[in-house]
């Protein structure tokens, strides 16, 4: 049986210990004569074959130590003798039960380094047989705590090559393969811990166990007590005895950007640099990344801030287009007058003080890649005619030019505007909206991802105390609670513009409500005065003859009729209505429909 590389870790720490205090090199090699743990030269041979006449072979062969300390007798049948870089070397097998898993060495690599092994030779020696030793505990521990089976380190030696976590469960959702990434990524220790016949649900908490087929699944777990963006597979297989079992495959999202941020088009954006867990936001992600596998027209509507332009170009570079232009306009920003010649380009000649060559227009320069319209609700009635004939023929006409001239684009617009309105107030066209809205995206707010809030936060602090060579920012208590309260209006983009002039004002650790946009501290403090009047019991007045309880259960139902009417008599609003009042939703709903009886 091989554990080896389920250590793989913990023995690159031992050996990079071992190695510092001897001042040698030291490799571990699996029975297969890969290299799996060095350092020094080692290191950067890491996952090379040695040779299958070399010393590592010759002691997992015996199963005996070989020292060799002046290139003899051990180094004359060696394929690699003429080019090997070592003055001296020590090996020892790693064994358990009789069987050998591995070999551990000691090398020096100039003759400085060897001479000390030499002079030393048996305290060195005793080194590495401790060393190999501790190897060898630690994976009768492993066996020990898991009750691995043949099959099982035969399965892990082949998952454990794999730079993704693996786990593999059987039909009771009982873990019965796990590989070293995934030991890693949710921190277990697997000599100390038992794993192997335990429920995933004890190591991975909100996983949902459906079938994702081929498919890549952005979702939230709780992994050792902190909720975890991860991407994922979970797919169904037969294992022995037909029994059903599910392999999950999975990556942390480690490599997060601040959702608000402007990126130059050259700059690759994908999904896992989007920062959120929210549930909204997750949902939004997971349809972008299925749309992203086909070529089909996207409208992305959300408030501004909210991230359009990151989605479009996650979507783009996720695309089978991701190596033509992500070309983006905004369709808000250019003057009427000169819009039409930015879309479609122009002949030379074409008006007076055009470019004596011509010029290409943004969808002419899009071929082959993906058209971005930015606040798509802006652009002129009369190009949107036009648009839609890019959109129906593939093709476009430039000012003055003669021909059509064929454009294979991928188009994705945006905007904040209700397009329905705009279709019913004669401002935008129906036919073109169809054609723009195959599949709509809709981005939550930062109010609807108010979990969010202090993630993001976190991460925006970060960016800017190392821009601006600040020391590390957190937020006070008091700026906290104001955060929860605040609807963000301007979004993740507002969010950033508050803790950037708290930054520059905050004069210690911590960033206080004194440090932030003075708008922002009389919003608040006009919040906090209308839920003071809303709690201060001024219309409720005493009437004789109604009891304790009855004036209570009156001043409870006034409370909430009003944070309804302040909030509205949606689901959304009733959210935030339980959230304000700390109670759940369920509740709220309950106590609404006893005070309508």
């Amino acid at each position: 049986m091989s554990y080896l590389r389920l250590i793989r870790d913990k023995m690159q720490n031992l050996a990079e210990t071992v190695a510092s205090v001897l001042d040698v090199e030291v490799a571990i090699a699996d029975r297969n004569l890969t290299r799996i743990v060095g350092t020094g030269d080692f290191y950067r041979r890491l996952d090379e074959s040695c040779a299958e006449d070399s010393l590592f072979a010759k002691v997992i062969e015996l199963g005996n130590p070989i020292i060799n300390l002046s290139r003899g007798e051990h180094c004359i049948d060696c394929s690699n003798s003429q080019d090997c870089p070592e003055f001296a070397n020590m090996s020892h097998p790693i064994g358990v039960n009789g069987d050998i898993l591995g070999v551990v060495s000691f090398a020096s690599f100039d003759e400085e380094q060897a001479n000390i092994m030499r002079l030393k030779k048996d305290e060195y020696y005793n080194m590495l047989k401790e060393t190999a030793g501790i190897v060898e505990q630690e994976i009768l521990n492993i066996n020990i705590a898991n009750k691995l089976k043949r099959d099982v380190a035969e399965v892990n030696e082949i998952i454990n090559c794999l730079n993704k976590g693996i786990i593999i469960l059987n039909s009771d959702n009982q873990i019965i393969h796990i590989n070293s990434k995934a030991l890693q990524t949710l921190n277990i220790n697997l000599s100390k811990q038992t794993v192997i016949e335990r429920n995933i649900s004890d190591f991975i908490g909100d996983i949902e166990l459906q079938d994702t087929g081929n498919s890549d699944v952005v979702g939230c777990w709780n992994i050792d007590g902190k909720d975890t963006r991860v991407i994922y597979n979970i797919n169904r297989i037969i294992i022995g005895d037909n029994e059903s079992s599910a392999m999950i495959s999975f990556d942390i999202m480690k490599d997060i950007i601040n959702i608000a941020k402007t990126y130059e088009n050259k700059e690759k954006i994908y999904f896992s640099n989007i920062v959120g867990n929210s549930k909204a936001l997750l949902k939004a992600i997971n349809k972008s990344k299925i749309a992203a596998s086909t070529d089909s027209t996207i409208l992305i509507q959300g408030d501004s801030g909210t991230g359009k332009e990151l989605f479009a170009k996650s979507i783009h570079n996720e695309s089978y287009r991701k190596d033509g232009p992500f070309v983006p306009i905004n369709c808000a920003s250019i003057p009427e007058n000169l819009i039409e010649s930015e879309l479609f380009g122009y002949e030379k000649g074409a008006f007076t003080g055009a470019n004596p060559g011509g010029k290409k227009g943004k969808i002419e320069l899009a071929h082959n890649g993906t058209l971005f319209l930015d606040e798509i609700g802006d652009l002129p009635i009369y190009l949107q005619t036009k648009l839609l004939r890019v959109l129906q023929e593939r093709s476009i006409d430039r000012l003055g030019g003669e021909k059509p001239i064929d454009v294979n684009i991928r188009v994705i617009s945006a905007t904040n505007k209700d397009l329905r309105k705009l279709v019913e107030k004669g401002e935008f066209r129906l036919d073109l909206y169809y054609r723009l809205n195959v599949i709509p995206i809709n981005l939550p707010s930062l109010k609807e991802r108010e979990e969010d809030v202090f993630l993001c936060s976190e991460y925006i602090l970060k960016n800017l105390c190392d821009r601006m060579n600040k020391e590390k920012k957190v937020l006070s208590d008091e700026v906290r609670d104001n955060f929860r309260r605040y609807d963000w209006p301007g979004n993740i983009r507002e969010l950033e513009n508050i803790l950037e002039h708290g930054v520059c004002f905050s004069k210690g650790r911590y960033i206080e409500m004194r440090d932030l946009p003075e708008y922002f501290s009389e919003k608040n403090r006009n919040l906090c005065s209308e839920n003071k009047d809303i709690l201060d019991g001024k219309s409720i007045k005493f009437h004789e003859g109604k009891n304790l309880e009855e004036l209570k259960n009156e001043f409870e139902r006034s409370i909430i009729k009003d944070l309804i009417e302040r909030y509205g008599d949606t689901v959304e609003g009733k959210k935030i209505v339980a959230e304000k009042l700390n109670i759940g939703l369920t509740t709220l709903y309950r106590k609404i429909n006893e005070y309508e009886n």
